[in-house]
């Protein structure tokens, strides 16, 4: 009887924790987090191999933002969103045809909307780090005036620019993030370098958020300035 208590209160501890878990007023340990983002986006293909890398977006409360990849992202490429034990894909980035953009967008905005978030300046500057993160771009490509000289200076050498590439990717790659705050969120403009593309281009960015978290709107246009890499010809900037 004595160990027949112990089990039931084993068990009744247990519940009571998946409870808490499945609510999000507790939030899970991060290997179960990952563990439905991988079985969310690949099921029902075997998940064997599957990886899963978190996207770092610190003020997001309790939506956990994970790119998953089978075979090197040429299988399965999906942007799963987990909160609680309880996962969404948000975004199939190797679907063909390919999802629009308007639909990931839509789905990955009534995520983040359920965090219920009201941002601070910080915020807003992270929280626009997070949607560059989801686009695809690295917040240490992000130039100052004075990075985008020494890109200009650089481009007469495949050396020079590499060296400061490595230089540029660092963790306070968001710093160079300016958020102004207006009367209902936050917006701002960036210099981007764009290394993925053909002739490497410097690129405008406008990003435009709620005070929620909720991206209002990003705007990507090739800039007029940073040259392009000599010898090539700069391809057109994604939607």
């Amino acid at each position: 009887m004595k160990w027949a208590g112990v089990a039931a209160g084993a068990v009744l501890a247990l519940a009571a924790i998946g409870a808490l878990w499945a609510t999000a007023l507790v939030d899970p340990p991060e290997s179960v987090s990952r563990a439905l983002a991988i079985f969310s986006a690949v099921y029902p293909a075997p998940i064997r191999g599957a990886e899963a890398e978190r996207i770092p977006c610190p003020p997001l409360r309790h939506l956990r933002l994970y790119v998953v990849c089978t075979d090197g992202c040429e299988e399965t490429w999906v942007i799963a969103g987990v909160r609680g034990l309880w996962p969404e894909n948000l975004a199939n980035l190797g679907r063909i045809p390919p999802q629009p953009v308007e639909e990931s967008r839509t789905r990955i905005s009534r995520a983040v909307a359920r965090d219920g978030l009201t941002l601070d300046r910080e915020a807003a500057r992270e929280m626009m780090a997070c949607y560059l993160r989801i686009e695809g771009r690295l917040p240490g490509l992000i130039l100052t005036p004075i990075d985008l000289v020494a890109l200009e200076q650089a481009r007469d050498s495949d050396e020079k620019m590499r060296s400061l590439a490595e230089r540029l990717d660092t963790e306070d790659g968001v710093s160079r993030i300016d958020p102004e705050e207006g009367a209902d969120g936050y917006r701002a403009r960036l210099l981007y370098w764009d290394t993925s593309l053909a002739g490497r281009p410097v690129i405008e960015i406008d990003l435009e958020l709620q005070r929620n978290g909720v991206l209002r709107s990003i705007d990507v246009r090739e800039s007029l300035r940073g040259g392009s890499a000599p010898g090539s010809t700069s391809g057109s900037p994604p939607s």
